[in-house]
């Protein structure tokens, strides 16, 4: 009884003992909850990159596509998982491999916060890279051999060069396109590497099987359109016969695109047995809607807010014909014009063009109303220029002209309605890339009004305006090279001695000159307002940057002025102006800002030291 009752007392001591050291065992090896209302989870905060030389940073972070920091402070910090890390050095070493780094050692740190955030450091040793020591090129030989020898200037890897798998692809299409496009759609290019990583050297082989030349067959137009299908092959740049081209069924493509009147267009090659040298041609085409209407808003410091409205009825009667009606509203002019495109008028090339609309416009140096028509025809021509000639009608009105201005200008009259009756015509022709933000290519355009008193015009005047710009995009980067040069001449001919106000040209603001205010380049009355002249020169030259991501810098020079007379244009005598500007990339086009500095000011009592100027879409 003795030892049962110590036994119990023991164990009435000991067992509490022994279960509170369980519990506390238990409990101490399970993690402490966080208090309520924090996060669980690791975020990535930061990521750093170093030791790259050869690649960009940006292009190291965009490939590591897990572990991007947050861009917007707004947006939550990425959960950060540290099984990534190896994955992401996977990739770091997969990317230096395609860009000739079979050596590169990655390693990384990790530094954790209290706060459960988390800073990535990651350092790249890249080692020496893989050079190309010889490039063979092997033509199997063909019925008729096609000149391939021309094609070595263009290769992307020449002995001694970094190799790259994007340039050695590159290699195997230069060839690839050149005989697509020029008869052997059948063509065949394989390549070989044969690669010493001890040596760090590689040697390429490229095999070229051009097959037999080919030959564009009958074109078939499927789909059940109302256009005529004259429309759809007149913007078919082959004809059966002509060496095969795949540049020629994409310009084609593009150019039945133009017509605005499909919302899909496929060329496809049929199929034939290889023995078949000619190659049909299948042109499957889709109708957009009838009517469609499309609204644009926009800002300009001159300007201000700006709306646009085109409304569009395709195949009006059909034929392909478009009916449109455009409005624009600014603080500087509104405009409602309609139209009527009737293409390949009476079977023939020509497309007619019949327009009509009201103008108003708020300038510096006056206000005017006016009324036109117009009545062209439209040809396209060779190189992608498009002829147009015709006749148009205009009658104006110009008011609100300082009394000092009408001194100068003794033959302009306020509130007088002028009548031209005149003989139009251009040439226009657009290279570019991109109708908004253009990179490659350019825009050229010639055009010219003559206004004889035979014609029924009671202002007689010839004038002729010639606009060149090209954008060059330098390498495969994101740098563009903008340039614009502008001429225009009016001359008064016949009965007329002076031209009037309205007609004359006018420089200076954001579409010219950017360090000067709105039309305030050339003559001026006594109390500054501009009187404008019988000629205009302006010239820019413009660098576009990329900076990050989708902002972009700009460094222009831009340079003009307004003559009195034709006789009296002189270069010597431009205003120019440097500047700098910011643009952010939108779906619509760049948001702009730029700040020009007149360099030789015309009157520095007057003129601003500076000008900013706000806009959507590039200067020009």
């Amino acid at each position: 009884m003795l030892g049962f009752k110590r036994s119990s007392r023991l164990s009435r001591i000991l067992g509490p003992i022994l279960l509170s050291l369980a519990l506390a065992s238990v409990l101490g090896s399970a993690p402490v909850p966080p208090p309520p209302g924090a996060d669980p989870q690791e975020r990535l905060h930061a990521l750093k990159i170093s030791g790259n030389k050869t690649l960009k940073t940006q292009q190291i972070k965009e490939d590591l596509a897990t572990l991007k920091p947050r861009r917007w402070f707004w947006k939550k910090r990425p959960v950060f998982r540290p099984d990534e890390l190896d994955d992401a050095v996977e990739r770091l070493k997969a990317l230096y491999r395609r860009n000739g780094f079979y050596h590169t050692q990655v390693t990384f740190k990790v530094k954790e916060s209290p706060s459960g955030l988390v800073d990535i450091s990651i350092n790249i040793e890249e080692g020496p890279s893989i050079k190309v020591t010889g490039v063979d090129i092997q033509v199997e030989p063909s019925p008729v051999s096609p000149a391939l020898a021309p094609l070595k200037a263009q290769h992307p890897l020449k002995p001694g060069d970094r190799f790259t798998e994007e340039a050695y692809e590159s290699l195997k299409r230069v060839y690839l396109s050149y005989l697509g496009d020029n008869g052997y759609p059948r063509a065949k290019v394989t390549g070989q590497i044969s690669l010493d990583d001890r040596l760090n050297t590689a040697q390429i082989r490229i095999k070229v099987v051009p097959g037999v030349l080919c030959y564009f067959g009958e074109v078939r137009i499927k789909g059940q359109v109302e256009a005529p299908e004259r429309l759809i092959r007149r913007q078919i740049l082959f004809k059966p016969g002509q060496k095969f081209s795949f540049k020629k069924i994409y310009d084609s493509q593009q150019k039945i695109y133009g017509l605005d009147l499909f919302k899909s267009v496929a060329l496809t090659p049929e199929e034939v047995p290889e023995k078949i040298t000619r190659i049909p041609i299948l042109v499957a085409v889709q109708e957009r809607k009838k009517k469609s209407l499309k609204l644009g808003l926009g800002y300009g410091d001159e300007d201000e807010f700006r709306v646009r409205m085109l409304m569009r009825y395709r195949n009006l009667f059909g034929g392909g014909r478009m009916f449109d009606v455009d409005a624009k509203y600014s603080r500087l002019e509104y405009r409602l014009t309609a139209g009527i495109i009737n293409p390949q008028v009476f079977t023939t090339s020509y497309d007619l063009v019949l327009q009509t609309g009201v103008v108003r416009r708020y300038l510096p140096g006056f206000t005017d109303k006016a009324f036109f028509t117009q009545e062209r025809l439209e040809k396209d021509l060779f190189w992608k220029f498009r002829l147009y000639f015709g006749h148009g009608l205009e009658f104006s009105r110009p008011f609100n002209i300082p009394t000092e201005t009408l001194i100068l200008l003794t033959t302009t009259e306020a509130g007088k309605t002028y009548r031209a009756s005149m003989f139009i015509w251009g040439f226009k022709q657009d290279t570019t890339d991109n109708p908004v933000d253009p990179r490659r290519g350019g825009r050229i355009s010639l055009t010219g009004e003559v206004a004889p008193d035979f014609f029924g015009s009671d202002l007689q005047f010839a004038s002729s305006v010639l606009d060149i710009r090209r954008y060059l995009r330098l390498g495969k980067s994101d740098f563009v090279l903008a340039t614009r040069v502008k001429y225009g001449v009016i001359q008064p001919i016949e009965g007329t001695t002076e031209i009037p106000i309205f007609r004359r040209f006018f420089s200076g603001g954001i579409d010219s000159v950017r360090g000067y205010g709105l039309d305030l380049l050339g003559p001026r009355n006594r109390s500054g307002n501009p009187v404008g002249g019988e000629s205009v020169l302006e010239g820019s030259v413009e660098a576009r940057i990329p900076l990050y991501q989708q902002f972009r810098g700009v460094i222009f020079l831009d340079a003009g002025n307004v003559f009195l007379k034709i006789k009296d244009t002189d270069p010597g005598q431009l205003k120019y102006a440097a500047g700098v500007g910011l643009r952010y990339q939108t779906f619509f086009g760049p948001l702009g800002v730029d700040f020009g500095f007149p360099l030789n000011r015309i009157d520095p009592r007057r003129d601003d030291p500076f000008r900013v100027h706000f806009t959507i879409g590039q200067a020009f």
